[in-house]
């Protein structure tokens, strides 16, 4: 492997490696259920709160309804008695303890419509809790295995079967020329071998064998 192929595969292992710590899926899906887990806490805080707004609305309301009660009968006896200006000041006060009766029954209708709508989001965001908690499993799984098939193509792709391949082609042409190296070797050594026979040492039986040969033969030439 070249030092620039060296290099960039370890720029990418590097760049694979640094997304992978930036992002994990399955932190980041532990980090979704915590955090829906958070505004899921948030939101019945927040109802727990519009209730006790409700409950003191009641008691400001119940409170008006006393002194406007109060107030009439104070009037009606201050009527009773001929104590106009006391019968006036009785019924003045009852009027704004009417008004603020009103006021806060507008306030608590208001306040039962907000905690309507929160015990909605609630319930909404309980829904989609309970669903991405059961989706949970199948994505960390999914998570998992692509991550393993990210890692055997990263794995197959470091490998240099290019230079591998014209490694073992030289490899080849190298044993073939060991090859031709031994059998011009061979050749030669019994390309020689007639002559070294020529010039060896007489053989005295192969010899004497011979001279006889050649006297038979004078011999039936002589005849």
């Amino acid at each position: 492997m070249g030092i620039f192929k060296r290099i960039e595969t370890i720029t990418t292992a590097t760049m694979h490696q640094v997304l992978d710590q930036v992002e994990n899926p399955v932190a980041m899906l532990n980090q979704y259920m915590r955090d829906m887990e958070q505004e899921i806490s948030q939101a019945e805080v927040a109802i727990a709160r519009q209730i006790a707004q409700e409950k003191n609305w009641e008691i400001l309301i119940k409170e008006a309804e006393g002194r406007i009660a109060k107030r009439t009968r104070q009037a009606e006896l201050a009527v009773a008695e001929g104590e106009d200006s006391i019968a006036r000041q009785a019924l003045t006060d009852k009027q704004q303890c009417e008004a603020r009766k009103d006021e806060y029954t507008g306030l608590l209708e208001e306040s039962r419509q907000r905690t309507v709508q929160l015990r909605e989001q609630l319930q909404e965001l309980k829904d989609k809790f309970y669903e991405m908690r059961n989706k949970k499993a199948t994505l960390i799984s999914r998570a998992r295995v692509a991550k393993t098939s990210k890692s055997m193509h990263t794995a197959l792709h470091s490998i240099d079967t290019e230079s591998a391949a014209k490694g073992f082609s030289r490899m080849e042409e190298k044993i073939a020329m060991l090859e031709a190296d031994a059998e011009a070797s061979r050749t030669i050594r019994f390309s020689y071998q007639p002559y070294v026979s020529q010039h060896a040492e007489p053989n005295p039986q192969v010899e004497a064998e011979l001279a006889r040969l050649r006297a038979a033969r004078s011999e039936v030439a002589d005849a």
